[in-house]
């Protein structure tokens, strides 16, 4: 995953509000390369891991266990970085809906020489059939856009209509792009709907940034 995104996101003022906010800046600072190397191993490492990892720094990796800024998975010898965890979690299943996606294609021109003998077909059948045959990315970009921006549900299908228009490569982006271009809005009443939003492709804009938005932080520390 870390090949696929080099980056990941935190906002300030979270890291200002939380509970590392309060911490040395000792402290903060194994924290943000704790958490580089927790991205850098797609979000699965042991605390073992850890511990030999940053071996100059265990009296420090263990206050961070005291103070509950780093976790032990329930059952697993494993550690767990939550909001590290969420992210990993829509990039993945973004990355399945593409292998399912790529799969559908595959097969879809296996059968391209038979499919091609029915002539009495309607461009109208056509485009119902090419909304039919949806993958479960959009039902992953609906949710997600609207738990990010909390616009009401609207307009599912002309949203819809416009999704199945894209490339593999612009569905990625539409999902990747909606923290930043939500953040880009200084009203919310300002955010489009995201029938809108696609139709427009808003996602290949350049956001002008807030000053409380979410930030990128490269793997090697490099804050973009």
């Amino acid at each position: 995953m870390a090949k696929e995104l080099p980056y990941f996101r935190f906002t300030p003022q979270e890291w200002q509000n939380g509970d590392i906010g309060i911490e040395s800046y000792e402290l903060k600072g194994i924290f943000i390369d704790v958490c580089s190397f927790y991205w850098v191993k797609d979000c699965s490492i042991t605390k073992a891991m850890l511990k030999k990892r940053f071996k100059d720094a265990s009296d420090l990796i263990d206050q961070l266990f005291l103070l509950g800024i780093l976790k032990d998975k329930q059952g697993s010898e494993f550690i767990e970085i939550f909001f590290l965890d969420e992210q990993f979690d829509v990039l993945s299943k973004l990355r399945k809906a593409r292998q399912e996606a790529g799969s559908k294609g595959g097969k879809q021109k296996s059968s391209k020489a038979k499919a091609s003998t029915k002539q009495n077909s309607s461009y109208k059948d056509k485009d119902k059939d090419k909304d039919k045959d949806k993958d479960n990315s959009f039902d992953f970009f609906w949710n997600e856009y609207h738990k990010i921006t909390g616009k009401n549900k609207t307009d599912r299908e002309a949203a819809l209509k416009y999704w199945v228009k894209l490339t593999e490569q612009e569905k990625e982006k539409a999902v990747k792009s909606i923290y930043t271009y939500f953040n880009s809005i200084d009203n919310p009443k300002f955010v489009k709907k995201a029938r809108t939003y696609l139709s427009d492709k808003n996602f290949n804009d350049e956001f002008k940034q807030k000053s409380n938005i979410a930030i990128g932080m490269h793997s090697s520390g490099m804050v973009y």
